[in-house]
């Protein structure tokens, strides 16, 4: 007995209905993308039932309200978005997933739907839609911009989160003072916050109501990798453009403002104070005033008073007029009070404005007024104890970060890039595999295609009785199925580095072919992913060694807007003595270790590449370690093993599988036919109680 469900509500089906089923773990054709289960239309009939839980969505007039947040059936039923669902055989679960509505056909009197189900990983994809990695919300990383947190990251290279101060040289960035070793110290802005992938992908997959599990993505490998910024300056979202309190100043162009030229005025004398926003600070729009803090007031004869019931008002004045007044704002004390009476000559008080929304432009002058006032209206000579002046802006706004800036980290993060293009190439470069968790919703299950198969030999399914002997039966060589040439490659950049060494080598840095030598195959595949690589450099004796990612233009250098990168963080120790410089060249701190990042797990010694290939040349010298060690190698060498051997085989035959066998569907087990075995590649158009179509790849070598 074949059910339906959407949303845990069962669809009614008709008699004679056929699911067939799709069932794939990859696509042999296209190592450039992956795949998931999912059906062929479905014709569902337009019963009672049907269209209710389709909210009625076949009527022309019909429109209704919906809340994404509910389950997308009944009233609440977008077609626009996948509703949660899943077939059962004779109560056994076959497919889990998600459903779309493709197509509604109204024959007559009754409407019919046409819909298709994908699995968790299909569903997963068209849950990410255009959502882009600066949706992802880092705020818990905010921090100041200093010294002492960029020294201090270095310490998290392999944590796995949180956030790491690379070096990389983007291009004047390096103090030309170190007249006796060429970039040997740097200022400030050559360190920028990254954020680990394995961050990213954890907030991209849980983002989308789904869960997972990798041993891959806890490995220490796995844990140090990071994005860096790639911005031309660093820039990050800023709500709070001005600020003013007790204990420093904000700088507005050339005025600093502190507490003797704002708050001694604008509160105790209760005059005004005016300020003019300049393009420096490149803002205009709706921003909020927030006066607040607390005071302390008191009697000009320091006589006993009762201040519960004082009050307070506030006036904002835009371009010399009065934009906004508070009046007669009561307040009460909260310190030294017995029964709401005062027994000394001061009291403190705390108060705290709304949020005043005002719309400034380019040019516009505010000012502010405060008094407080006794109960019977005389102004209270009122002392200062801490208080502040701030605005934010209603939308934040990208500005570029200057030293000891508030950090709001999400503006700091690649624009621009879509999270499911982020995932689909972490998921080529290490050649992951990615299956559903048969028994929890929403789980996605990935590892590498190196440790992705069982190989205890107790779990091996022998599926020799389920073939039918009767239909044909086809073997094709593998040399009849793949290119013969397989380039894997980041995407180009035109970075300096970048450029001459795709000039000088007529290929881009770290990629790699690979040349399966078949005589009858003549076409290529490309496989690419969204990152460039970064080639690394160092200068006079190596002491450093890190990346560079700038332009040059006649032997300047310039800052530029680059692709999206991919790195390996580690702290470096034992370096010569060397600087961080503030932008007037003072030094912030001197240090013995610097942050790196790189394609090579450490530059010194090297035993982990993230390029494909190796390089045709390298920028340093490399005095220890092997540059063999990188992707190609270490995660798909053995895959184009197993394919491109002579001895290997696709067979394509018929079997009659049971739910149970889709049920417990595994494709990380080995399947025996005929004593021989096979990786389960495919199954095609399963349908309770019919022949399906069944293919296998003959297993070389179960290890490599």
């Amino acid at each position: 007995m074949v059910r339906i469900f959407i949303e845990d509500n069962e669809l009614d089906i008709n008699a004679n209905f056929s699911q067939m089923i799709n069932y794939s773990i990859d696509d042999l054709n296209n190592l450039d993308s992956k795949t998931t289960s999912f059906t062929k239309t479905i014709v569902l009939s337009g019963t009672a039932r049907n269209n209710r839980l389709l909210g009625n969505i076949f009527e022309f007039a019909n429109s209704n309200y919906t809340i994404d947040s509910a389950p997308n059936f009944g009233y609440n039923f977008n077609a626009s978005k996948s509703a949660k669902a899943r077939i059962e055989i004779n109560g056994l679960p076959v497919l889990k997933g998600t459903m779309r509505l493709l197509q509604i056909i109204i024959d007559g009197k009754n409407p019919e739907y046409e819909v298709a189900l994908f699995g968790e990983l299909g569903g997963f994809f068209s849950k990410l839609g255009a959502d882009k990695l600066t949706d992802l919300d880092f705020t818990e990383y905010n921090h100041t911009y200093n010294v002492t947190n960029i020294v201090n990251s270095w310490n998290n290279a392999n944590a796995g989160e949180g956030y790491y101060y690379p070096l990389i040289d983007y291009g004047n960035t390096s103090s030309p003072t170190d007249t006796n070793f060429f970039k040997k110290s740097f200022f400030f802005t050559a360190f920028r916050p990254a954020f680990f992938v394995r961050q990213y992908i954890d907030k991209i997959i849980t983002g989308a109501g789904y869960t997972w599990e990798s041993d891959f993505f806890n490995t220490n490998f796995f844990k140090r990798l990071i994005i860096p910024n790639n911005q031309v300056r660093l820039k990050y979202n800023r709500e709070l453009i001005f600020e003013s309190n007790m204990v420093g100043g904000y700088n507005i162009g050339t005025q600093t403002l502190t507490h003797s030229n704002i708050f001694t005025d604008l509160f105790t004398n209760a005059s005004s104070q005016t300020f003019t926003y300049t393009p420096a600070q490149a803002f205009a729009g709706e921003i909020n005033v927030v006066v607040g803090g607390t005071f302390t007031i008191q009697n000009s004869d320091n006589a006993d008073t009762q201040f519960r019931y004082a009050n307070a008002t506030m006036q904002i004045f835009k371009n010399g007029s009065l934009f906004f007044e508070d009046q007669n704002r009561r307040f009460g004390g909260t310190a030294t009070t017995l029964g709401g009476f005062f027994t000394g000559p001061s009291y403190n008080f705390r108060l705290r404005f709304p949020f005043i929304p005002i719309t400034f432009n380019t040019g516009d002058t505010w000012a502010i007024k405060l008094k407080v006032y006794d109960t019977n209206g005389a102004v209270i000579n009122t002392t200062l104890t801490s208080a502040g002046v701030s605005i934010s802006t209603a939308n934040p706004i990208l500005v570029s970060a200057d030293y000891g800036d508030a950090l709001g980290v999400n503006g700091t993060l690649p624009q621009n890039i879509l999270q499911k293009d982020f995932f689909a190439s972490i998921l080529k470069m290490f050649n992951l595999m990615v299956t559903e968790d048969r028994f929890t919703e929403k789980k996605l299950m990935i590892e590498p295609y190196v440790d992705f198969y069982d190989l205890d030999r107790t779990t091996y399914q022998d599926w020799s009785g389920k073939v039918d002997r009767s239909q044909v039966i086809k073997i094709k060589p593998m040399s009849e199925v793949n290119a013969r040439y397989y380039d894997i490659k980041y995407k180009q950049d035109s970075d300096y580095l970048n450029e001459q060494y795709r000039k000088k080598y007529i290929e881009g840095y770290g990629d790699y072919r690979f040349d399966n030598q078949l005589e009858f195959a003549k076409d290529t595949s490309d496989t690419s992913v969204i990152f460039s690589a970064t080639p690394l450099i160092g200068y006079n004796d190596n002491d450093k060694i890190f990346p560079a990612i700038y332009k040059k233009n006649n032997e300047t250098e310039e800052m530029i807007e680059h692709n999206i990168r991919i790195l390996q963080a580690k702290k470096i120790t034992g370096r010569a003595s060397w600087n961080i410089y503030a932008s007037n060249y003072s030094v912030l701190s001197s240090q013995t270790s610097y942050g790196y990042a790189g394609h090579l797990d450490d530059p010194f010694n090297a035993g982990a590449d993230l390029n494909f290939g190796v390089p045709k040349e390298i920028n340093f010298t490399l005095a220890s370690g092997l540059l063999s060690n990188n992707l190609f190698n270490t995660y798909y060498s053995p895959y184009f093993a197993e394919i491109t051997d002579k001895d290997s085989r696709l067979v394509t035959c018929k079997m009659k599988l049971t739910e149970r066998d889709i049920n417990t569907l595994d494709f990380t087990k080995f399947i025996f036919v005929d004593g021989v075995l096979y990786r389960l590649y495919k199954i095609v158009d399963y349908t309770e109680g019919e022949l399906c179509e069944v293919q296998l790849l003959r297993v070389i070598n179960t290890t490599y």
